[in-house]
């Protein structure tokens, strides 16, 4: 009974969370975190089938194939996030991926068709196991890699930072979950009625609740814990305002500025001459609002005006296609930010 109710918290949480990713991710036009929405409302519902004591839809005819389509399904859009996420513009082992994923797929359908029931699950249907680690295990290593470049950026707000690393520790507890559930599937038969069963479920359950509980923290990040986490970095913006007025900003100035004849100011002085020459004004306020709204997109483009590279030519005196070369690499490295800066 009582790991029934908390299946229901659990299927609650994740409703909440995939309901506010999908609004971020509309209101930022982010379509990244639309599909991450997508596997956090889909395995919400699969959790509603856990072959758990007690639970009524646990054992319909159906259960056994939700509660699989629960845990392959919302695996697609992992794939597809960590794609648009880190790797626009850049070659990634998508592909290799997906062919993981089919086989795993192919091999727990199989397992599905061949078990009695939920309670009773064929031990092929741990197939998708394999995929279920390699794509969590993907989405927190590229979390863990992206944070690198910018973890000594003080530009960089410290809530956006600690939601790198909170998605880096969601995964390595989905895995652990899904390596116990492996355990309970082959030697218990799914149910959680055994012994074995009954252990191995709950570690299960309670990986779920800590995996859970995370991604509340990093992607719902209710404001007071938002605030509590920069309130040091809420003094260095007062102090460099100017210099360092907004994360991307900062980190393109820095790289036109790296291994080049650029001095940085001289680097962030172009940046905002350039935006300054789009909107038709040099107020300072006015060049950082618009500078914030700029996606991925729009700051890709923003490297190709000819105005930037007439700035670095003629003012500057350097080689715009040096300068601009890094810049455009460092942004495919930072991509990210524009997804998880989003609130």
């Amino acid at each position: 009974m009582i790991v029934n109710i908390f299946l229901l918290v659990l299927v609650f949480v994740r409703l909440v969370i995939g309901a506010r990713l999908f609004m971020v991710g509309r209101n930022n036009n982010l379509p990244n975190l639309i599909w991450l929405a997508l596997s956090m409302l889909v395995t919400a519902i699969g959790l509603l089938f856990a072959p758990t004591e007690g639970n009524p839809l646990g054992n319909l005819p159906i259960s056994i194939w939700v509660f699989l389509g629960a845990s392959i399904v919302p695996l697609i859009p992992i794939i597809i996030f960590n794609q648009l996420t880190f790797y626009k513009d850049r070659k990634s082992p998508a592909l290799w991926v997906w062919i993981v994923f089919i086989i795993c797929f192919v091999f727990a359908l199989y397992g599905a068709m061949i078990s009695k029931s939920n309670y009773e699950q064929s031990p092929w249907i741990t197939a998708y196991a394999p995929a279920v680690i390699l794509i969590w295990a993907w989405h927190g290593r590229l979390a863990y890699q992206a944070l690198k470049p910018i973890a000594s950026q003080p530009a960089v707000e410290y809530w956006v930072k600690i939601r790198y690393r909170l998605i880096t520790v969601y995964s390595i507890v989905l895995i652990i979950g899904v390596v116990v559930s492996f355990v309970r599937i082959v030697f218990a038969g799914g149910s959680a009625l055994s012994v074995l069963g009954s252990v191995t479920g709950l570690i299960t359950l309670l990986a779920q609740i800590a995996s859970v509980a995370l991604m509340f923290l990093a992607w719902v990040m209710p404001e007071g814990f938002r605030l509590w986490l920069n309130r040091s970095h809420q003094a260095f913006v007062d102090e460099q305002a100017y210099e360092q007025a907004f994360a991307i900003l900062n980190i393109l100035g820095t790289s036109m500025s790296d291994g080049t004849k650029l001095p940085k100011t001289l680097a962030l002085v172009a940046i905002r001459k350039t935006i300054g020459n789009e909107i038709s004004s040099e107020d300072s306020k006015k060049i950082e609002n618009y500078a914030i709204r700029l996606g991925y997109d729009q700051w890709y483009t923003f490297l190709n005006d000819p105005y930037l590279y007439r700035f670095l030519r003629e003012v500057a005196n350097v080689n715009p296609q040096d300068v601009l070369g890094k810049a455009k690499q460092t942004l495919r490295e930072n991509q990210s930010l524009f997804t998880l800066q989003a609130k």
